[in-house]
């Protein structure tokens, strides 16, 4: 079976990004060792688009990757933006499964936490526990979870909000045709190319 996971986390957008943790070569290498022995494509945000100046087509390329996907996976191994909580709401409108990588006593995750006064174990960070389908130590756990949610996408759950529906059917009908990462990924998980869907 070929899954397709939508890559949610920081991407670097200059030299005063080069200290944060990104998405890799080892982070997917990882999450398709996890993964076997199915193959794994990976949608990646960062990805160069045709027209950069397309802001609404470029945030619906992010959130048609979220509802194309089998799952997304969000690396939280640090403090993260709003793009982040933006694309984890999305997946659970689309009723995309959400694996959140949190190690133990990071941003997002303690075991122990003094909290609004009251001392909380096991704590998660409340939008990430309300959101996730599962939250992981690391990349390699983030694929074999992936195996598991990638049947569990619920396509009938869609909630498509106005501002989702915009995004996504401009970067469909305006920059999909030219962005030749993505056709490339969708060739590889239907089999056939975009012209011959259309």
């Amino acid at each position: 079976m070929t899954i397709s996971v939508y890559c949610s986390g920081s991407i670097m957008k200059g030299a005063a990004d080069e200290r944060k943790l990104c998405w890799s070569d080892v982070e997917r290498l990882e999450v398709g060792k996890g993964a076997a022995p199915h193959e794994v494509v990976f949608l990646n945000p960062d990805d160069p688009i045709t027209d950069p100046s397309n802001t609404l087509g470029q945030f619906g390329r992010d959130m048609y990757q979220v509802m194309v996907a089998s799952a997304v996976i969000v690396d939280a191994r640090e403090r993260r933006g709003i793009g982040i909580g933006v694309e984890m709401t999305a997946a659970a409108l689309l009723g995309t499964p959400i694996i959140v990588v949190a190690p133990r006593n990071s941003k997002y995750r303690a075991d122990e936490l003094e909290y609004r006064g009251v001392r909380v174990r096991d704590y998660v960070h409340p939008h990430v526990a309300a959101l996730a389908t599962a939250v992981v130590d690391d990349f390699l756990s983030a694929g074999e979870r992936l195996a598991k949610v990638a049947t569990e996408k619920d396509v009938e759950a869609r909630h498509m909000p106005v501002w989702l529906d915009e995004a996504i059917t401009e970067y469909r009908e305006n920059v999909l045709p030219g962005d030749p990462p993505m056709l490339a990924a969708l060739e590889s998980l239907h089999g056939h190319s975009f012209a011959e869907s259309r």
